[in-house]
């Protein structure tokens, strides 16, 4: 059945095909037009001199073709023209062409000088309904413009003065030369002016071999930086190669001599007695002159303890754009009260706007701290305690501690000023270390005061005393590990006294040397479960401001955290790790320490210890 009726399909389909041969096809004849050219460019030509060109038509196709609407379009310029006689339609024969003459004359050398147009007509050629040929012409001018100088810099311009330059335009062609729209050009320095008498729009209109000057000023009236000033002088003219003149201008404004330094003041922080510290005081000269720098000096009434390096000049010339190190010496001589020392650091600026310049100085005696206190100590969960120094990285063990009646894991600790460590313990027992030896004793502290077994430590000094406060951040027992509460412990007593709820966790504490109070707590003991360097404040326990750092990631319970600040930046002991937050950009984390072996679960400094 398949085959049989395939083969009458196939007879059928050669019957049809069949019976088509021999006749001609059935679709009529269609016209197809060729226009040559498809664009016409005109190129230069003066005023009232016409220029014609022709467009070809033709008829390439097998029908007639009609052409409708010929004209100039409506939005080209008056300039372009049909020639005379042209039919609005025409119709044009199968295999004919048929011209169109298009006329460009410029009426005048005025801008634009290009202009631009389109020959339209419609067609009933398929594929053809509309036919556009662009048109573009360009007037020539016989004005020929000379402009001298093409940029003007008015070089260094004292603050007040208004220096003037002139530009002058010459007419070397044949023909009246137009210069409109002279003006300081959109962008320019606001100290650039158009000083010329000229009419308002400002322009200019030269006879053949005449000449016109237009005056630009610049007026120096700011001192702020950049002294380095630009702008360009604007116009515009009928010579054809120069429609649109600018001219470069130029300045630099001269403000003489210009002294800033840095810091403002200077605060040497915390000085332990009979050593010397030193501070920097930048001077630097923003201007355009030499600064003639005199009377450098530390005040009459200041403190003694203040001075300048025997080799520091007190007079001398600073250049332009170049600074220099003042070097200003505390030394802690005197520990009488009061322990607050004051200064002022004095000179001369050479700077007519400011001519003397001042920077207080302040500084604190520390009449109770020792060199042992300048370190970091550590203790681990093992008993390990060390020394740690920030500024190489390097631990030195002390020993292993061994607390009387203590069998416990150490839990936190602090440092005094006499560099004496107070060490707790997980069952709430707090001990006596010396720093140098490593040997541990009892004080006769009274465990879970106020249900408070364990908690982390840390002194804050009040530069107003002198005196260090010991706080703790304490929770009933380790299994609270996301809440504590703020409290401190009176020393010699040892009574502790609740302040309030740490809002940021369970926190290891750490005092910053100049009075403020600050904590971390890691992803697994905070109250957002995210490691966190948090500000406290010490009458409350609720947090000031606060840093997260999401890199510090826990890794279940064996966690162990510490924390403590020196020469300016924190110091974060993570599981066996160490990481370094500057004070100056606490958002910032870095790695200063990787798999030290020690797990630190306490660590101590002395708020004598560098600040920066």
């Amino acid at each position: 059945m398949k085959t049989a009726a395939a083969t009458t399909i196939w007879f059928l389909g050669f019957a049809l095909l069949g019976s088509a041969c021999g006749r001609t096809p059935l679709l009529p004849p269609t016209c197809h037009l060729q226009v040559d050219p498809p664009a016409i460019d005109f190129g230069a030509v003066l005023p009232g001199d016409p220029l014609t060109h022709h467009v070809r038509v033709g008829n390439d196709g097998g029908a007639l073709c009609t052409l409708t609407g010929i004209a100039i379009s409506a939005d080209s310029s008056g300039w372009f023209t049909l020639s005379a006689g042209t039919p609005e339609s025409i119709a044009v024969p199968a295999g004919k062409t048929v011209e169109l003459g298009v006329s460009f004359q410029p009426d005048a050398a005025t801008a634009p000088f290009v202009r631009t147009g389109a020959l339209l007509f419609a067609s009933d050629a398929p594929g053809q309904a509309q036919v556009a040929v662009s048109l573009t012409g360009q007037v020539k001018s016989t004005c020929s413009l000379d402009v001298s100088p093409t940029a003007i810099d008015c070089g260094s311009v004292p603050i007040g003065m208004s220096p003037t330059s002139a530009v002058t335009l010459t007419n070397l062609g044949t023909g009246p030369c137009s210069v409109d729209g002279i003006a300081i050009a959109p962008g320019s320095d606001s100290q650039f002016y158009l000083s010329s008498p000229l009419p308002a729009p400002a322009a200019l209109t030269l006879a053949p071999g005449r000449s016109g000057t237009v005056v630009v000023g610049f007026a120096a009236s700011y001192r702020t930086p950049p002294h380095h000033r630009t702008g360009q002088l604007a116009m515009t003219s009928n010579d054809s190669d120069k429609p649109e003149i600018t001219v470069a201008l130029a300045a630099d404004i001269d403000v003489g001599c210009e002294l800033t330094w840095t810091p403002t003041q200077v605060d040497f922080g915390n000085v332990i007695l009979n050593t010397e510290t030193s501070a920097n005081v930048t001077l630097s000269n923003g201007g355009t002159s030499v600064c003639e720098i005199s009377g450098l000096a530390i005040t009459a009434d200041s403190d003694p303890d203040f001075a300048l390096d025997d080799t520091q000049a007190r007079s001398f010339s600073l250049a332009p754009a170049t600074k220099v190190t003042i070097s200003v010496l505390f030394t802690a001589a005197d520990s009488s009260p009061p322990h607050s020392k004051t200064g002022t650091l004095v000179f001369q600026t050479g700077d007519t706007q400011n001519p003397e310049g001042q920077v207080p100085l302040s500084a604190y005696v520390s009449t109770v701290c020792i060199e042992a206190s300048r370190w970091v100590y550590t203790v681990d969960k093992t008993g390990r305690f060390s020394r740690f120094d920030p500024s190489t990285l390097a631990f030195t063990d002390i020993g292993t501690l061994q607390c009387p009646g203590e069998f416990e894991t150490p839990n936190s600790m602090a440092v005094d000023q006499n560099a004496v460590a107070w060490l707790n313990y997980q069952d709430g027992n707090l001990f006596k270390v010396d720093t140098s030896t490593g040997k541990c004793e009892a004080t006769g502290f009274v465990p879970d005061q106020h249900n408070l077994l364990e908690f982390g430590m840390g002194f804050v000094f009040d530069p107003s005393t002198g005196d260090d406060t010991l706080y703790v951040a304490g929770t009933p027992s380790t299994y609270q590990t996301t809440q504590s509460t703020l409290a401190t412990i009176v020393v010699p007593s040892l009574v502790l006294t609740p302040i309030g709820p740490v809002t940021a966790g369970n926190a290891e504490l750490t005092g910053t040397g100049d009075g403020q109070l600050w904590g971390f707590v890691p992803d697994g003991a905070s109250a957002n479960g995210k490691s966190m360097l948090v500000r406290i404040d010490p009458a409350t326990g609720k947090t000031i401001e606060s840093y997260t750092y999401p890199s510090l990631i826990s890794n279940g319970l064996n966690l162990t955290w510490a924390v403590k600040f020196w020469g300016g930046s924190f110091w974060i002991f993570f599981n066996d790790s160490i990481y370094q937050v500057s004070r100056d950009s606490p958002d910032t984390i870095h790695a200063a320490l990787s798999n030290t072996g020690r797990y630190i679960v306490g660590a101590g400094v002395s708020t004598c210890a560098p600040l920066l």
